[in-house]
């Protein structure tokens, strides 16, 4: 991502409520294959350490890979060590040393997903957890896709094939972020075609503090229904809880 891309995620990242939903989402997800306390996750393309932060106590060891040198600075700040500079295809671990893997806003960054995929297959352990989560449908792109450096948006299909071929039995496989995709509609695709755009950039915006509030209750009553049910059928990103092949 760019630098400022960057240096807005570390800004907003702990209170804005698009990132503290999709903490709440990854939780939710997650709580499947946390129960046993794993001993060792790591999170590609951790960023700025949002994510770090919320799981370091959930694992005997929480490490995180991040290409960004000023991404890599930030989590620092926050007290993470474990981190390591890396490309997602090109992870410095050895195989099978890690229990679970998060790709989270990650794969639609690479042109080479199966290069990715294949990456973490590597470092995961037999029967290893993967989570995934995409930005959903293309006919969603917009300037917060350019302004954030994405290759693809992706259906669920799309990721469901994108997992299998690289050898991973998808589990779980769901639409997230459900409320956000009729605005989502709207802004990114009925109002442009009124002539009426945005201005360039990501779409993350600064709201008042209630809204923030009632958004962030949003992604709470979300994050319990994905607890009660498989799959969610719409929403603004799609995400994948996989294994990694036993053999």
């Amino acid at each position: 991502m760019e630098a400022a891309a960057i240096d807005e995620m570390y800004a907003l990242e702990g209170d804005h409520w698009w990132f503290v939903g999709k903490r709440l989402l990854a939780a939710s997800l997650l709580d499947e294959v946390m129960g046993a306390r794993p001993r060792r996750i790591l999170d590609v393309g951790c960023g700025t350490g949002g994510v770090l932060g919320h799981l370091k106590d959930r694992a005997e060891a929480v490490v995180g890979a991040e290409r960004s040198l000023a991404a890599l600075g930030y989590c620092r700040s926050r007290g993470l060590r474990a981190v390591v500079c890396a490309d997602g295809d090109r992870l410095p671990f050895a195989a099978r040393s890690f229990d679970v893997v998060l790709l989270l806003d990650v794969l639609e960054h690479f042109r080479d997903e199966a290069a990715l995929l294949g990456g973490v297959q590597r470092v995961l352990r037999p029967g290893g957890a993967l989570l995934v989560s995409v930005p959903a449908f293309q006919f969603l792109w917009s300037a917060h896709d350019v302004f954030m450096q994405h290759v693809r948006r992706y259906t669920a299909r799309r990721l469901r094939r994108a997992l299998e071929h690289a050898r991973f039995a998808v589990r779980r496989l769901t639409y997230t972020n459900t409320l956000a995709f009729a605005p989502a509609v709207v802004v990114r695709g009925v109002l442009p075609r009124l002539g009426v755009h945005r201005r360039p950039g990501s779409d993350f915006r600064v709201h008042a503090p209630w809204i923030n509030r009632a958004l962030i209750t949003t992604y709470r009553l979300e994050a319990s229904v994905l607890r009660l049910v498989p799959r969610l059928p719409i929403g603004v990103s799609v995400a994948a809880l996989a294994t990694a092949p036993e053999v």
